[in-house]
């Protein structure tokens, strides 16, 4: 138990007398707590002089009817069951959205298509240094007219994708001249 529910069951008288002489020793060694009892004590003892209510069973008659009030039929419903048709409502709409009406507004050229929809001329395979931090990689690539299309593999490997065999090779043979970012080349 903690110290205020020990004090309130000696004020209450709900200790055992062994426990109760305990806490009386406890009371003498701490001033603290001495003072502690003292003041509920006073203010227990306040409390019982004050006059009762005048009207204090018609305030607990008011309280009872106000706790035992009937529920107006409409509020038996779960507050949450309205949020979660709404819910549904707007996942059916996006969801019909995405399956039905955006390929067909989304259709024809120059739309976005995923990298592995795209066909590929020319590509390397190549798996770059440890060492090698992404802006040497893009200051490498730019000038190449190389686009990583793929990857990194489990290998480390990622693919390079180039507009015709032609930059492909010229590629190949400008990293294979960086052993510091490139460390090995396949096709």
């Amino acid at each position: 138990m903690d110290r205020e529910q020990y004090i309130l069951d000696y004020l209450q008288n709900r200790m055992r007398p062994e426990a109760q002489s305990a806490f009386e020793a406890e009371m003498t060694r701490d001033a603290a707590l001495a003072a502690e009892v003292d003041l509920l004590r006073k203010v227990q003892t306040e409390l019982a002089n004050e006059p009762e209510h005048r009207e204090a069973e018609a305030v607990w008659d008011r309280i009872a009817a106000q706790i035992e009030m009937p529920t107006p039929a409409n509020e038996n419903r779960r507050p949450w069951a309205q949020a979660l048709r709404y819910a549904a409502v707007a996942v059916l709409a996006i969801a019909v959205w995405q399956v039905t009406l955006a390929p067909r507004f989304l259709q024809g050229e120059g739309n976005f298509r995923t990298a592995s929809d795209t066909q590929v001329e020319a590509a390397l395979q190549v798996r770059f240094a440890e060492t090698a931090t992404l802006v040497e990689i893009a200051e490498a690539l730019m000038p190449l007219g190389g686009t990583i299309t793929d990857g990194p593999t489990a290998l480390g490997f990622v693919q390079l994708s180039f507009t015709d065999a032609d930059a492909a090779a010229a590629a190949r043979q400008a990293l294979a001249a960086r052993p510091d970012l490139v460390e090995l080349i396949a096709d």
